[in-house]
């Protein structure tokens, strides 16, 4: 079974209100198998039942890493030293269920997603998205990305809760899904998966989705996230979406991943175009921390002076696309771009914790006493290429990437290098697969 991206996945797991972002188009989330199967004499729960899912590991090189540095002895990269790792990616299944009143979804199993320039090997205050999957610097994931039940009483609306996904973004958390390898460090700042309701509408076209969640699991249900897809064809490869969340109140600063995400407010568009062997992926975002979103009392609980409320309001601004030609039946070629700028005020006392959205805040709270290398500052901006290429045989595929990143206005000791003071890094990558179901 051919399993359509963007706007066409879009289409098919709506019904189930799944997050209509526009998954990556082309290379392996342009063919995701499946395997299907009828239930009968079950209630609810008769119909059709889709199955998929995927395993995968890959082995990273790279130049001006971190320390290797690592807790109890215990190195942080894995087998091939400071420069290099070998890890499992993804095992991981996906049930879906999306015919009849009674909808159900499952995505689960062990699950990491490697982030463009995301290196730091600093325990306890930083992250490596590449090192090896269970280490300090990687943690396992838990064993449900997300899960949600849906009831459609209408063609024109749905109410759906659970693990719900995030509404935001083009690109998803299983990397088989996406056309690159990594994904954008847009996709890392956004919304992760969260536990709430979320209501559905759908009419012609077009597609509205409301969710009210713990966005970034704090444990507090306090933001509203929204979703406007529009799709410009029958067949749902082109599509355009609106997307953002709003915190309406606060969260405490000791909740979530910490950093100016969990109070934040984002806005966001993007889009999927389809034309012959071309798709065209490009997504363009502002998330910012409002100045009123820190009061005093926040700082105090967590130790901090209260006069130091934030001087102005943090933002980033984002951009990067996807461009990818399907050269043959077998092999596709995608190339990303990408641009972020993360605004700062070096004189803040709080600068890190208010500014710092590549690296969640990193830098207000390292355990060794200061800034650490391949966590950025304030002020930093980063500059991304990485270039995949995809081949694929029914449930196997094979995917090579190169990336470069390049760091400017970055605090020295918080860029690459065992120092922190060098600007740019290449990785390359290794990575083997084998996909569920059939095609």
């Amino acid at each position: 079974m051919r399993f359509l991206i963007g706007a066409g996945l879009t289409t098919i797991l709506l019904a189930a209100s799944q997050s209509s972002y526009a998954l990556g188009g082309g290379g392996i989330g342009n063919n995701v198998p499946s395997s299907t199967f009828e239930v009968h004499g079950l209630g609810l729960l008769n119909g059709q039942w889709t199955v998929q899912g995927g395993l995968d590991a890959f082995g990273s090189i790279l130049n001006n890493p971190t320390s290797n540095a690592g807790i109890n002895g215990e190195p942080n990269t894995g087998l091939i030293g400071n420069s290099g790792s070998f890890s499992v990616g993804e095992a991981v299944v996906m049930i879906h269920k999306a015919t009849g009143m009674f909808h159900f979804t499952y995505w689960g199993g062990n699950w990491q997603t490697p982030a463009m320039g995301i290196t730091s090997n600093c325990p306890g205050c930083g992250f490596n998205s590449i090192a090896r999957f269970g280490s300090h610097a990687n943690p396992s994931s838990p064993p449900t990305f997300k899960w949600w039940m849906t009831l459609q009483p209408s063609k024109y609306w749905s109410i759906s809760a659970g693990e719900m996904p995030s509404l935001e973004g083009v690109e998803i958390g299983f990397n088989f899904m996406n056309p690159t390898f990594f994904v954008s460090d847009l996709n890392n700042m956004q919304a992760t998966p969260a536990y709430g309701p979320q209501l559905n509408f759908f009419y012609g076209p077009t597609t509205l989705n409301l969710q009210w969640s713990d966005s970034y699991h704090t444990g507090f249900h306090n933001v509203l996230s929204w979703l406007l897809t529009e799709n410009l064809n029958k067949s749902g490869t082109d599509n355009v979406i609106f997307f953002g969340h709003e915190n309406v109140s606060h969260t405490p600063l000791n909740r979530g991943p910490g950093g100016p995400e969990i109070n934040s407010t984002l806005f966001g568009l993007g889009a999927q175009w389809v034309t012959g062997p071309w798709t065209f992926v490009p997504e363009i975002e502002y998330q910012y921390l409002p100045k009123q979103a820190i009061t005093p009392g926040m700082l105090s609980d967590v130790g901090l002076n209260p006069a130091d409320t934030p001087r102005k309001t943090y933002y980033n601004f984002a951009t990067m696309m996807d461009v990818t030609y399907q050269m043959t039946k077998r092999w596709s070629f995608t190339v990303q771009p990408q641009y972020i700028f993360q605004n700062g005020d070096k004189n803040d006392p709080n600068a890190y914790l208010y500014g710092n959205w590549l690296q969640f805040g990193a830098g207000s709270n390292f355990v060794s006493g200061g800034i650490a290398p391949g966590t950025f500052s304030p002020g930093t901006s980063m500059t991304g290429l990485q270039v995949n290429a995809t081949w694929q045989k029914q449930n196997l595929f094979f995917q090579p990437t190169l990336a470069f990143t390049h760091l400017a206005g970055f605090t020295p000791g918080t860029g690459y290098g065992v120092h922190g003071r060098a600007a740019n890094q290449v990785v390359g990558i290794l990575e083997f697969g084998i996909l569920l179901g059939k095609l």
